[in-house]
């Protein structure tokens, strides 16, 4: 205990030390990891990323195949194939990526005899490798939205078309600078090629957070995640080499098998690295805005709900008078309860009816708030305790019943006090009416007057 504390104080005098900026900054980056590392955990990240290691071990022959073959389409990339092949399986599995490679080569020529069946399946396993990351991303960005079928089939074949090309075209500027560097510039050569898996990384990382997930994600936050993915990646492969090599396990117990296990292992790494960036780059905006609201309207109490659809609501009332309707970013940016709380009371509104999104993506309400009452409302969202007291399974006691006439007392009181209009609730600087007194309140407020007046009176 002793030892921790003087390494806290330790601690505590190093970062006092810094200029005020750094400190900040410092403190910032724990906190958002430490809010991204809650988030993964919470988002049941572990479980994604064990049906996406076992999608993708089934997807790797398609997609080598394809890969390939349009490499073999652009005879300009055809020198470049073996080099990016190279590329692509020492940083997908390092250690073992000259075997694997051996492996592959024989499963993409065993895939060439394949009929038409056949071909059509691998096809299906590479589009639903695509869904399981569309979903596992949605899940991160508690979107409920979903393209529609053919935009996604669509999407996934220009990244699967699209990906090679960019490939070639990097390697092909590469070598174009490694023969203009010549033997004078070994040191930057190296550099070059050390550096270029990473960057290469980085950028796919950023653009497949930029592009798969439903909800709108602001450019400098993908590429944030993308840098983290990246950076972790690196770091990955030099532990995972190093563990490779010095530990057998695989080797000793699956002999010429043990590719299987260790591509399994590498491939659940590396899922949780990207599930990870995609965590930090949609825990950013919350961060940003101040108010962390880590599972949407579900982690806000019944009353923190209302008043965060309330507070929407208004909005959209006062956009609508200025005939305009509100983009999220504008929604988000007038209610200050972070984006996460925002988007999903959005999606509850319309759900219940009452907001819609337009063709342009913008949001207007579509309930007339003059006649809307807050009641309306408490009932619409399902803040309340409803529903028949009296019909729960094969429950028949006698307490039910008077449980049952409390509650009814309950909500014809409640009902009463709330059939303001939402309009002249939440008018610009408008105070509105007090509500009448339930007759539990005049009972109340005669027992206080009475208890009030002197004795003998």
């Amino acid at each position: 205990m002793t030892e921790m504390r003087t390494q806290s104080t330790a601690w505590v005098r190093l970062t006092d030390r810094l200029p005020q900026s750094v400190q900040h900054a410092i403190l910032a980056f724990i906190g958002v990891t430490s809010y991204a590392v809650r988030r993964f955990y919470r988002d049941n990240c572990l479980q994604a990323v064990g049906s996406l290691t076992y999608t993708s071990l089934l997807a790797v022959v398609p997609l080598f195949t394809v890969g390939f073959a349009i490499f073999q389409a652009f005879p300009a990339f055809q020198k470049l194939r073996a080099e990016a092949e190279m590329l692509l399986l020492e940083n997908l599995v390092p250690q073992v990526g000259e075997n694997l490679n051996d492996r592959l080569h024989e499963f993409v020529s065993n895939a060439g005899t394949m009929t038409g069946v056949g071909v059509l399946g691998l096809a299906l396993t590479s589009i639903l490798l695509f869904f399981s990351i569309e979903g596992a991303y949605n899940a991160i960005w508690r979107s409920r939205e979903r393209h529609s079928v053919l935009v996604r089939v669509l999407s996934f074949w220009a990244v699967l078309t699209m990906a090679p090309l960019l490939l070639g075209v990097s390697l092909s500027l590469s070598s174009v600078a490694v023969s203009y560097l010549g033997a004078e510039g070994s040191v930057v050569v190296e550099l070059v090629r050390r550096v270029l898996p990473g960057l290469l990384e980085t950028a796919f990382f950023g653009l497949t957070y930029l592009a798969i997930p439903t909800r709108p994600v602001r450019w400098q936050d993908a590429m944030v995640g993308g840098v983290v993915a990246g950076v972790a990646m690196e770091v990955a492969k030099v532990g995972f080499a190093l563990y490779i090599g010095e530990v057998h396990t695989y080797t000793t117990i699956y002999g010429a098998l043990s590719v299987l296990p260790t591509v399994l292992l590498w491939l659940y790494l590396v899922w949780c690295l990207i599930l990870f960036g995609a965590e930090v780059t949609a825990a950013l905006p919350e961060w940003r805005s101040g108010r962390i609201t880590e599972m949407g309207p579900a982690g806000l109490s019944p009353a923190q709900r209302l008043v965060v659809a309330l507070a929407i609501l208004r909005e959209l009332m006062l956009a609508a008078r200025d005939g305009h309707a509100l983009k999220r970013a504008d929604v988000i940016a007038r209610v200050p309860v972070g984006a996460v709380a925002v988007d999903g009371m959005l999606e509850q509104l319309c759900a219940a009816s009452w907001t819609i999104r337009t063709a342009d993506g913008a949001w207007v309400a579509t309930r007339d708030l003059h006649d809307a009452t807050l009641s309306d409302l408490y009932l619409a969202l399902d803040f309340g305790m409803w529903g028949d007291l009296l019909s729960v399974g094969h429950l028949q006691a006698p307490w039910q019943r008077k449980v049952h006439g409390i509650f009814e007392q309950v909500r014809h009181d409640a009902g009463a006090a709330m059939e303001t209009p939402l309009a002249d609730l939440l008018a610009p600087d408008a105070v509105p009416a007090a509500p009448p007194a339930t007759p539990a309140q005049l009972a109340a407020e005669e027992r206080m007057r009475v208890a009030a007046q002197p004795p003998g009176r």
